[in-house]
């Protein structure tokens, strides 16, 4: 193994050698000159044309399903390189030929200048004089020159196509319609490029990505080829004048710009006359439920009732949502007479006919939402009441009457704000009988003999029986003994059979007929009432003989005058 020693001496000795041949080398050239040439280069380096790395297109695509609204960007975009590291730009031309860098006839879009390797884009601002399809051709240009040309592909390649908006030169209507009939409403509209369709909005504003009204529609048709139309369904509606807005769109979404789109336009729906079903008339009593009944003697019986429904195409309220029907009126009858002979004033007669005409009846007619509820101004259908009086000796109808055949019926008649008016309807379902009414009344309360001697006669009294209801009258007679301690009788007496009466008068006591205790139906015959205020009336005329050997006295006593119906003549 070396040691230290022999290392170093290694070293020393190399070293030495070294410098050795640097003296000796410059010591043999030390004597020579040395000199360099040049030679110039020189070369012109081309311009290359940008290429494209991603081809032109559309984006987004613009094709025959989904073209470009007229009036919005067809947008190119590419990507090229330089090799020469130019910037360049992207040149969209109408044929297939470009002039330096330009197109040679006719330019859609060109951007401006980027860096070699960037994205390039322009636009093109979609106009009416557009064809359909519109070819395009794409370059890649940079300050000298542009690159071979390029259309794309598939559906963002040549051609873009342009969507041209539809025409809308008029609108027509109607003019004016009845409710519960309809209304055209028409279009002159045409589309170049495909099918238009028509909404007809009920206030202004329209969406087009529905698209829709942006309120409610009157009506609306779609996929058209021309002359679009549709008809507002003209339901039950108030009478008036009704503003619609028109709007043309085509299939692409795009609408018309004519002066039409969108303004205001109007239509009248016209007034109609109410009608009423004559099943819907009731004729009521006071409270509602059977026969006409008749309360209150020689005077009125108020709050009789006839209800009904009327109908009306304008509906029950105004397009101010008033009142579509204004009035109502009915006329009350016998059915012997006919409608024809009750319903002018001079034709009232109290017994079977009250004519809403005669102006001392005291009728009133309202609506009634109680008997139908107007819901608004689609709703059609509004009830009303008529309340009224009838006099007391009106004719009674129900069976065993003189008038049995027949009934007591309403008719009734509506009118609305125009005063446009139903016919006059007579009740037919629900017609109604009028009850018998038993009232009567006595001209006098008192039998007032005078002063009569032992087996004499008085003179010849009477009694007058009143028929104040609307039958005719028999009588019930009975009476008492005519006492001097009247009622207890347990003093001197008079027999009752004392007391004599007749129907005639003049037929003397021994002619007429003994009063009992006992109730006897007496065939007054008296007649019914035809007469307001003027009752019919019967007599029964009365004579008392005092028996042999009467004591002296003032004797009194009581007859009972029960009023009964004439079961043979009481309604004649």
């Amino acid at each position: 193994m070396p040691n230290k020693f022999q290392n170093f001496k290694d070293h020393f000795l190399a070293l030495f050698l070294i410098f050795s041949l640097i003296i000796t080398y410059h010591g043999i050239y030390r004597g020579l000159i040395v000199k360099a040439d040049y030679a110039t280069t020189s070369v012109e380096v081309g311009n290359a044309v940008p290429s494209f790395t991603v081809d032109p297109h559309e984006d987004p695509a613009s094709t025959n399903t989904s073209p470009t609204n007229e009036g919005d960007n067809v947008t190119f975009k590419a990507t090229a390189t330089d090799n020469n590291g130019d910037q360049w730009k992207l040149l969209i031309c109408k044929t297939n030929g470009v002039t330096g860098t330009s197109c040679s006839s006719g330019t859609w879009c060109s951007s401006s200048y980027v860096n070699s390797g960037s994205e390039a884009s322009c636009s093109y601002l979609t106009q009416n004089s557009d064809s359909w399809s519109n070819d395009w051709y794409g370059f890649a240009c940079d300050s000298q020159g542009c690159s071979s040309v390029s259309q794309g592909s598939g559906d963002s390649g040549s051609p873009f196509y342009t969507n041209h908006r539809p025409t809308f030169t008029a609108i027509s209507d109607c003019g004016s319609a009845n409710p519960n009939s309809s209304c055209l409403i028409s279009a002159s509209s045409t589309d170049s490029d495909g099918t238009i369709s028509l909404y007809v909005c009920k206030t202004a504003g329209f969406s087009t990505s529905t698209p829709g009204c942006t309120g409610d529609t009157w009506c609306s048709v779609t996929g058209q080829s021309s002359n679009p139309s549709c008809t507002i369904s003209n339901v039950p509606r108030p009478d008036g004048s009704y503003s619609y807005y028109p709007y043309i769109i085509d299939s692409y979404k795009l609408t018309a710009s004519s002066a039409l789109q969108g303004t205001e336009q109007t239509y009248d729906v016209n007034n109609v006359a109410p009608t009423i079903d004559a099943s819907s008339i009731h004729l009521l009593d006071t409270d509602g439920s059977g026969y006409l009944t008749l309360l209150n003697e020689n005077d009125w019986t108020p709050n009789f009732k006839v209800t009904f429904i009327v109908n009306d195409d304008n509906s029950c309220k105004t397009i101010t949502n008033g009142d579509e029907i204004t009035s109502a009126i009915i006329n009350v009858r016998m059915s012997e007479i006919t409608q024809a002979q009750c319903d002018e004033s001079g034709e009232y007669n109290a017994n079977n006919c009250y004519p809403a005409a005669y102006g001392s009846w005291n009728l009133v007619c309202a609506a009634s939402s109680t008997v139908n509820s107007c819901d608004g101004n689609t709703d059609t259908d509004v009830g009303w009441a008529c309340t009224f009086p009838l006099q007391y000796h009106a004719d009674p109808t129900v069976t065993g009457t003189p008038k049995a055949s027949y009934n007591w019926i309403a008719a009734a008649k509506a009118t609305d704000d125009d005063s446009a008016s139903s016919s006059l309807v007579d009740s037919t379902t629900y017609s109604n009988e009028l009850d018998k009414f038993l009232a009567y009344d006595l001209a006098t309360t008192t039998l007032a003999y005078g002063t009569v001697g032992p087996n004499q006669e008085s003179s010849e009294k009477n009694t007058a029986v009143l028929a104040t209801g609307n039958v005719g009258l028999d009588q019930n007679l009975s009476g008492t003994n005519m006492c001097t301690d009247y009622p207890t009788c347990s003093g001197d007496t008079i027999p009752v059979s004392q007391q004599h009466y007749n129907l005639t008068p003049g037929q003397g006591w021994s002619n007429g007929t003994a009063l009992s205790t006992s109730t006897v139906e007496v065939e007054l015959n008296c007649p019914k009432t035809t007469v307001t205020n003027n009752p019919a009336s019967s007599t029964t005329y009365w004579i008392l003989k005092i028996p042999t050997n009467q004591p002296t006295g003032t004797y009194t006593g009581q007859n009972t005058i029960e009023g009964k119906v004439d079961n043979e003549n009481y309604g004649s």
